[in-house]
């Protein structure tokens, strides 16, 4: 970690020397987190290294009115079903250090619900050689004498202890559930009071850290074996099928490879016209039965795809209109599907894909993305 020096005067060649830039002072202030330095003495007493670079205060979510993340409803997850039932939550980071972020990951979720996975980050500069470390803050309890409880799993550090982030998978992973596969009665898992969380760039306790949410956020997790609920799935039919594969800055990932890596996408930027990377803001996976197989990319009736000049189209446009809102025109044979290399793919074939399908769907920045090279909607 390099500082600029307080002294006067300032050069620009130590400046850049800290900060990189190539010579360039603008360069070099974007690095700093400064927006529109007035000259080179706005750099004395920085350092190249710092965690957040935004001076942000903690991870922000960008669905709805945004705000600190988890949202207030992760962790509350309630499940009745005479056969199975499981409620469960979980909270993750990982270090990107190809983009110079922290990723934070949560989902909330129960055995009668889709999956769904939402994301925030958190920059940094100068810290790529640093080993981040994470710790959670909770008491939680547990009530009922049927099921089993992760309370947390077993994989989930103990509260207090800072543990270090992985920079290849979402570790670690605090995960609470309540499950209930045999017997007839109700488990449950509570907190008081709410989990809060800190990451920290280092391993001491003056190392730069940031800590959250500021409140909001218990957990209230409760399965019930015996009595009938709503049945698995959930959501429109929106969905892609597994087995295509998402554009990343990784190369081609499946959508569990996707789940596991933070890293951004490819998605298509209709105010520049042009493909561009974007972040994963959530990932929602469900079964469905309504696929069709048009050439080789395999989706939902509903779910819109993008002809030359970025104009909609879908199987069932009705359904999408009713679904998502979102206008769009029936898919024929001889339309033109836009690819991820900038080319056109000629609509040869569009026929029913007959059974019942794991699929999936990810929302960006941008509100779209590419599957099997394909640009395809968000639709969440």
């Amino acid at each position: 970690m390099s500082t600029v020096p307080n002294s006067n005067p300032v050069s620009l060649s130590t400046v850049t020397s800290v900060f990189g830039g190539g010579g360039s002072i603008r360069s070099a202030a974007s690095a700093a987190g400064l927006s529109a330095p007035d000259g080179l003495s706005e750099f004395k007493g920085l350092s190249s290294a710092a965690f957040p670079a935004s001076g942000s205060a903690w991870f922000q979510y960008t669905s709805g009115l945004g705000g600190n993340a988890p949202e207030p409803l992760w962790g509350s997850g309630s499940v009745s079903n005479p056969s199975y039932a499981q409620a469960f939550c979980n909270v993750g980071f990982q270090q990107d250090k190809t983009n110079d972020r922290i990723a934070m990951r949560w989902t909330t979720g129960t055995s009668a619900a889709s999956s769904s996975y939402t994301y925030a980050y958190v920059s940094y500069t100068g810290h790529d050689g640093t080993t981040f470390q994470a710790k959670c803050v909770y008491t939680t309890t547990s009530s009922g004498f049927v099921g089993t409880v992760e309370n947390p799993a077993s994989y989930s550090p103990a509260t207090n202890t800072f543990t270090n982030v992985s920079d290849s998978t979402y570790s670690p992973i605090w995960q609470w559930s309540a499950t209930v596969s045999s017997g007839s009665g109700t488990r449950t898992i509570s907190s008081n009071p709410d989990p809060i969380w800190t990451v920290r760039a280092g391993s001491g306790a003056s190392d730069d850290s940031i800590s959250g949410p500021s409140g909001g956020n218990s957990i209230s997790l409760s399965a019930t074996r015996g009595t009938l609920g709503p049945p698995g799935g959930g959501g429109g039919d929106f969905c892609i099928h597994e087995d295509m594969k998402i554009s990343t800055q990784l190369g081609d990932l499946t959508i569990d490879e996707l789940l596991e890596k933070s890293t951004k996408v490819w998605g298509w930027n209709k105010e520049h016209h042009q493909s561009e990377l974007t972040d994963v803001l959530e990932i929602k996976i469900v079964e469905h039965d309504t696929l069709y197989k048009i050439n080789n990319i395999m989706l939902t009736d509903d779910h819109i795809l993008y002809t030359e000049y970025y104009r909609p189209l879908s199987v069932n446009p009705t359904k999408a209109k009713t679904n998502y809102g979102k206008d769009s025109t029936e898919i024929k044979v001889g339309d033109k599907l836009m690819k991820k290399d900038g080319t056109l793919e000629t609509v040869s074939s569009i026929a029913a894909y007959s059974g019942t399908h794991r699929t999936y769907t990810v929302k960006t920045v941008l509100g779209n993305f590419y599957a099997d090279e394909i640009l395809v909607d968000s639709e969440i």
